[in-house]
């Protein structure tokens, strides 16, 4: 019986015994010596941080004398060249018969290619796409992109023979939407109501006898601003929905008669880009009095210039003058007389307000001195 039938019929065997046969040795011993090599490399490189095993041969071989490291990137590659010689030296004082050391970066295999075709949908037509765009289509000025949004509309536009249909069945469907989301809200409207109505805030009086009941009176407050904050939000919600459901029922209604007016129908008005009316600056003979005293006492030309030109614009007319600065005299007043233990400093602002009153009674063309006196700075 000849070697090799004994060889090719001796049955399965393990791995060990395949690996320890003779003409397995010189693998096994480079296997062994990239071990050694790849410990000592770790070592030199593990302040850096690499997140790579070195003893694994898939990242540190051995052919004849040359150490080859694999490494992941262009970034690991440049810092191991670097460290080169700090590795050779390394290497010979680990007693390893190596003389050379290369690093090169694994490459990567592409991930294959299944050559799957996805499947593509057409674009829906949308009415109410190509309504909004020819909205816009005359503001737009530069005439590439206005030619761009043309065919997008163009697009978008749905077959005459479809539209009308196409049109009606969108708008039953959102307008059943909003009302399922308004009933929502107006359900929520009433929690809000009854949530606020169960507060129990306490007054002033009983935490001026109980001070510790602050806190108590302060979350109660909160809980109810909270509150009161969401009923708003639901309430511009529901304000928003009647808005959308009336230009749907305004679409619906022009639908059967002209339906390039019932798309136009369909768009919102954009009420932030009207123009509108700047309300009045707000007057105070008691600001004007403040900034004219800071005008006059400051010493930058600059300042008081900035300052002057903003005067006329707070301070009210004429007609108006004494009326305001009586309603500020009456408010401060009130705020003064509801105070239980009012310091000196408020008993005096009192007196100082009570002759103020009188005499803007007695004399109303000083009512500019007046308010001088009572809101002027005192810089002195």
């Amino acid at each position: 019986m000849t070697d090799d039938f004994i060889v090719r019929r001796i049955g399965a065997q393990t791995l060990n015994t395949c690996l320890g046969r003779e003409e397995m040795q010189p693998l096994m011993s480079e296997y062994a010596l990239a071990k050694r090599a790849g410990s000592i490399v770790g070592n030199v490189l593990r302040p850096f941080r690499m997140n790579i095993d070195f003893q694994d041969p898939a990242y540190c071989r051995i052919h004849g004398h040359t150490l080859t490291i694999l490494v992941e990137n262009a970034g690991q590659q440049n810092r191991v060249r670097q460290l080169t010689p700090r590795l050779c030296a390394a290497i010979v004082a680990g007693g390893l018969p190596i003389t050379e050391v290369e690093v090169r970066i694994i490459a990567k295999q592409p991930l294959p290619s299944l050559n799957l075709a996805l499947p593509t949908s057409p674009r829906l037509p949308s009415a109410m796409g190509a309504a909004a765009i020819t909205h816009v289509l005359n503001k737009i000025e530069d005439p590439s992109l206005k030619d761009t949004m043309a065919r997008l509309r163009d697009a978008l536009t749905p077959e005459t023979t479809t539209r009308q249909q196409v049109l009606e069945e969108k708008l039953a469907s959102e307008s059943l939407q909003l009302a399922l989301v308004r009933q929502r809200h107006t359900a929520s409207l009433g929690d809000y109501d009854y949530a606020i109505q169960s507060l129990h805030i306490l007054s002033e009086e009983e935490v001026r006898d109980y001070p510790r009941l602050e806190a108590d009176r302060m979350r109660a407050l909160h809980r109810r601003f909270e509150l009161e904050d969401k009923k708003r939000i639901a309430q511009r919600a529901i304000e928003r929905i009647d808005e959308q459901l009336d230009r749907i029922n305004q679409a619906l209604t022009l639908l059967p008669v002209d339906i390039q007016a019932a798309e136009a129908a369909l768009v919102p008005v954009d009420h932030d880009a009207t123009p509108t009316q700047h309300s009045a600056p707000r007057t105070s003979p008691a600001a004007a009095a403040a900034i004219a005293s800071i005008a006059r006492h400051t010493s930058s030309p600059l300042t008081r210039k900035s300052l002057m030109s903003h005067l006329d614009d707070l301070k009210p007319k004429h007609q108006d003058y004494v009326t305001r600065l009586n309603a500020g005299i009456q408010r401060e007043k009130r705020r003064l007389l509801n105070l239980v233990t009012p310091t000196e400093a408020q008993k005096k602002r009192l007196i100082l307000l009570l002759t103020a009153e009188k005499a803007l009674e007695a004399d109303p063309t000083q009512a500019e001195s007046i308010a001088d006196q009572l809101y002027g700075l005192d810089f002195d």
